[in-house]
């Protein structure tokens, strides 16, 4: 596993976990936003670069982010975000913290999670169609990969109608990542978002969650769920961006909500 990090390490720690088949590096951009006050770490997980390794579960994932927070002796996070497959490796990580007693974690942000737990029929199904559309953009530029995922009948379904065009940076660099992928890989990481297995956490930790949505993403549909195992947590609706829509176009609004959630004003 890969960490970048962006800002001073004795400012506030903010863990950002990317999305399905991106980088940690994608979110640099936007962690600059926050380097005023925060120091941001970036996960890029196992299997995404060409270091050789294989990406296995999110628990695993999670689980070495945690040892990395304990390597640089990080024993307080004030907030951990995720999106979409990343807010199931957040959520993982911050159950991690809870469970420990090592770390505190004052505050977790998950947008646009699929916290379902598919049968083994349908999570073949998942991992053939991740292998299709990964193994289709190898050899393929940045112009070219994200013109083949907007045609991407799943893409399309996941995204109801939404105008891609916001989202051309990080489908782009799909084309980059896909090389690395093995099958293997794609398997695993299809099977981690649609395994999640709800970690118990108390009542006042719960209270430290926010679970967030935009109405039209097909991982809304998750949300009753995630109020049945998390009755005590916070909940938002994003409106009708599409999946990760308020991150992808509206990054100023989201940065005010980060700064909010942590009570930590920008720094002129």
């Amino acid at each position: 596993m890969k960490f970048n990090t962006v800002g001073v390490k004795e400012n506030p720690v903010i863990i950002m976990c990317n999305g399905s088949f991106t980088t940690g590096e994608s979110l640099i951009s936007f962690a600059e936003k926050l380097s005023d006050s925060y120091y941001v770490i970036l996960p890029t997980y196992d299997g995404h670069t060409d270091d050789g390794t294989v990406f296995t579960t999110r628990t695993e994932q999670a689980r070495k982010i945690f040892q990395y927070l304990q390597s640089e002796g990080i024993q307080e996070v004030e907030l951990v975000q995720g999106l979409s497959m990343g807010a199931e490796v957040a959520l993982d990580l911050a159950a991690m913290m809870y469970s420990s007693g090592n770390i505190t974690l004052k505050h977790g942000m998950f947008d646009g999670g699929p916290f379902f737990h598919f049968n083994p029929l349908m999570r073949k199904i998942m991992q053939k169609k991740f292998l299709n559309l990964l193994n289709g953009l190898k050899g393929l530029n940045e112009e070219e990969a994200f013109e083949k995922v907007t045609k991407n009948p799943m893409i399309k379904w996941m995204m109801k109608g939404q105008d891609l065009s916001a989202y051309k940076g990080m489908i782009g660099g799909m084309s980059w990542i896909s090389p690395c992928l093995t099958d293997e890989s794609i398997r695993n990481e299809s099977d981690a978002c649609y395994t999640f297995d709800f970690p118990e956490v108390d009542e006042e930790e719960q209270k430290k969650y926010l679970f967030m949505w935009s109405d039209n993403e097909p991982a809304h549909s998750s949300e009753k769920s995630i109020r049945k195992h998390y009755p005590h947590a916070q909940y938002r609706s994003n409106g009708n961006l599409g999946h990760g829509g308020f991150f992808i176009k509206q990054p100023e609004e989201y940065e005010k909500l980060i700064r909010e959630v942590t009570a930590q004003p920008k720094v002129e």
